[in-house]
């Protein structure tokens, strides 16, 4: 299998720590996510979800854990992580899994481990949205390092520093950066901060299938502006 190049700017390990990216345009989030062979979906899993709507939910790691203390011994909080992902909605309905773990390879946990590295996560996403799908659990996570590997993201969610952006101006990097991606298929949600300042909490990427497709029963109540928050 040839050998993957990766760009020098997302050669960092983009999930896992802050680090400065000027000069890049863009992040992927799971530029390290590099076998070809974890990246595709073998052709069952393509048949059993070719269409539908889906939902990717990246978390602003560093906001959640300052608003929410009892997160602070997460291990995306503990190492500094700038952003997760917290689950795929699949679109086949909610909470089918109560008890079941999910059964990843440990190379595929490896890869897993780098947009979704606490373990409580990874179980509630499975229980609450892949085991309503007819995808295995390996297969389930798979879809989610697809999306996340084929999405790319303004630089200022994974600096490490804390910005103040126009909620117009973000979706326009958005939908730039991400052919196909409308302002439709980004739904922002935000929490007050101590300051009453609005803070970017998540972004929820929806899908038709594999193309970018509208968001339905989104929340978006981040107002015209709003806060990311690098931790600093």
């Amino acid at each position: 299998m040839p050998k993957t190049v990766i760009p020098e700017c997302v050669s960092k390990n983009m999930m896992s720590k802050q680090h400065n990216s000027k000069g890049c345009t863009a992040i992927s989030i799971a530029a390290l996510l590099l076998l070809q062979g974890l990246m595709t979906m073998p052709a069952q899993a393509a048949n059993a979800s070719r269409s539908g709507h889906r939902v990717l939910m990246i978390e602003m790691t560093p906001a959640l854990c300052s608003l929410q203390p009892t997160r602070s011994r997460m291990r995306q909080c503990l190492e500094g992580y700038s952003l997760t992902v917290s689950g795929l909605d699949m679109g086949y309905g909610e909470r089918c899994g109560r008890g079941s773990e999910p059964r990843l390879t440990p190379l595929q946990l490896k890869v897993v481990n780098r947009i979704m590295p606490d373990t409580t996560v990874r179980t509630q996403a499975w229980q609450r949205y892949g085991a309503c799908s007819p995808l295995s659990s390996s297969n389930y996570f798979r879809q989610i390092t697809n999306y996340a590997g084929a999405l790319k993201l303004p630089n200022e969610l994974n600096t490490g520093n804390s910005y103040t952006v126009l909620k117009s101006r973000f979706i326009g990097q958005m939908t730039s950066l991400n052919s196909g991606m409308t302002p439709a298929s980004i739904d922002l949600i935000c929490q007050a901060g101590t300051q009453r300042q609005m803070i970017l909490t998540d972004v929820h990427v929806c899908y038709e299938g594999s193309e970018f497709g509208n968001c339905h029963n989104a929340v978006d109540n981040c107002g015209s502006k709003f806060v990311i928050s690098g931790g600093k």
